[in-house]
């Protein structure tokens, strides 16, 4: 694999190659649970209009070193940690956002709050202000999470 001199490491050259339908078709490989894809299974399942579109994001993943060409058939060879994959986690195959739970929590938290409103007393106005401020934040980082994906 012959890396540019732009990209201080093999990391960073991934990061910037790794996006768009070739990230999509990445991610639809370690979300299945697959070890090995063929062409045509692959233009099915992501809705691909031609083989040669497939062909074209499974041969770049093979020179980017993250899949192994066998018998015609694709093989994941490794996983590797994107940046901005560090804020997802994969449930089941699904890739989920870690700030999510943040957002739930919170909610949870002030939706109590306007619930069992306790008026008189100081906690719970800090309660109903810093769920609040919790729920935004951590909704806006949950949405900047997504936006970042760029698939």
């Amino acid at each position: 694999m012959a890396i540019c001199l732009k990209y201080s490491s093999t990391l960073d050259f991934l990061m910037s190659e790794l996006r768009g339908t070739t990230l999509k078709v990445y991610l639809y490989l370690i979300k299945s649970g697959k070890n090995k894809i063929g062409v045509r299974e692959l233009m099915r399942e992501l809705g691909m209009k031609s083989p040669s579109h497939a062909y074209y994001h499974l041969d770049k993943l093979v020179s980017m070193g993250l899949l192994e060409k066998k018998y015609g058939d694709y093989y994941l060879v490794k996983n590797v940690k994107i940046d901005y994959l560090k804020d997802f986690i994969f449930i089941g195959k699904g890739l989920v956002p870690k700030f999510l739970f943040y957002t739930v929590f919170f909610l949870i938290i002030f939706i109590y709050g306007i619930m069992y409103p306790r008026i008189f007393e100081l906690y719970y106005y800090i309660t109903i202000i810093s769920s609040a401020m919790g729920v935004i934040i951590s909704l806006y980082e949950t949405i900047s999470a997504y936006k970042k994906l760029k698939i």
